[in-house]
């Protein structure tokens, strides 16, 4: 695991997003994109790419913000996770995809962490997960 200079933590993302080939699973419980035109490019571009992006959000809270995103949109109930991964690599953290001055930790996983954080999510987030 590695850790990430909070200042560097949306551009991690963003790098996560920009070397998908297949997929990016986004796991935010709120979203607010306003500022982050980076971010949001990075979305839509992936997706006009063929890039499979799905986006979990908390259930009756998380969905403003995503009206500008080429995704398939999730609502999880109580969903508080928060993580970013593609076929290939992963970041967790404690920032929510919510454009603020908040200080945030976020990490870099390595191949072991990366399949234990995707078993969490399968058991854990996707069957809960209800298409918007």
């Amino acid at each position: 695991m590695k850790l990430v200079k909070p200042t560097e933590s949306i551009d991690t993302i963003i790098s996560v997003i920009e070397n998908a080939k297949e997929f990016v699973v986004l796991v935010s419980p709120y979203t607010d994109l306003n500022g982050w035109e980076n971010l949001k490019n990075a979305i839509n571009n992936a997706s006009a790419k063929g890039v499979e992006i799905r986006y979990y959000v908390r259930e009756e809270e998380g969905v403003p913000g995503t009206e500008e995103l080429d995704v398939t949109l999730f609502e999880v109930p109580n969903l508080h996770s928060k993580m970013f991964y593609s076929e290939n690599e992963a970041v967790i953290g404690s920032a929510h995809l919510k454009y603020n001055e908040d200080i945030n930790w976020t990490y870099i996983l390595d191949k072991h962490e990366y399949d234990e954080m995707k078993s969490f999510f399968e058991k854990n987030i996707q069957p809960l997960g209800i298409k918007k």
